[in-house]
């Protein structure tokens, strides 16, 4: 729940399982085509370490170890795979480094919209740069998520949400469109019909990007992250 003050932002085992059988969300009703990336290829096999909640917590390969909460988050993905149920896949992916390394293409687009390039996946896994993070129920900036996981008094507050809209082309391509943002729920006090959740967007705080999945045999790779320029005031 949104409301809770977190002293933490690594999720319990106990709330991975439960993500493990629940989907994070729903997908756009219509179907949409996905654009750009590179082509797909089959994903390499898990390895390489990095910090539990795979946000920007140490670049590089140095001092990552693989833990229950990953093991829990690859389980999550490969659930997703075959249930062909592309939110609880994408829960997982944002989730651990481990699921990251698992399901992103030999080549990868990164930068700003407009100046993208493509680079290998060795080089954009060590950048640690994803930029959403898995929060309760909800998505947060990783960013954000670090900044709180060392801030002693963070609550919720401190957290910056996103929202996410979720696209599937005709051959299975996914999209992901996320943007960061003040909700409903951040109003003081939050309209009386708001129970649970974010509620709807208000205002964005930053320009948020795009993730693009290609479909392979079994499940999708990452192919894509482009972010979008702060819009000015």
């Amino acid at each position: 729940m949104i409301g809770q003050c977190f002293r933490r932002r690594h999720l319990s085992v106990a709330a991975l399982a439960l993500f493990a059988v629940t989907a994070c969300g729903s997908e756009a009703a219509d179907t949409a085509e996905a654009t750009g990336g590179a082509a797909p290829t089959a994903a390499s096999q898990a390895g390489r370490a990095a910090d539990s909640a795979g946000t920007a917590a140490a670049s590089g390969q140095a001092g990552r170890t693989m833990t229950e909460s990953d093991r829990l988050f690859l389980e999550m993905a490969e659930g997703g795979c075959n249930a062909v149920d592309f939110p609880s896949f994408f829960k997982a992916f944002s989730g651990s480094w481990a699921v990251r390394e698992k399901y992103t293409a030999a080549m990868v687009t990164q930068g700003m919209t407009g100046k993208s390039s493509a680079q290998p996946r060795g080089a954009y896994l060590d950048r640690n740069d994803f930029p959403i993070a898995p929060m309760d129920y909800e998505f947060v900036t990783a960013a954000s998520a670090a900044a709180f996981e060392n801030k002693p008094d963070a609550s919720w507050r401190d957290l910056s949400y996103v929202r996410l809209e979720f696209n599937t082309a005709n051959d299975n391509r996914r999209r992901v469109d996320w943007l960061p943002g003040i909700f409903q729920k951040h109003q003081t006090p939050p309209p009386p019909e708001l129970e649970e959740g974010l509620g709807e967007l208000v205002r964005a705080t930053g320009g948020g990007g795009t993730l693009l999945f290609f479909p392979t045999e079994t499940c999708w790779e990452l192919v894509e992250d482009v972010r979008n320029p702060t819009p000015q005031p």
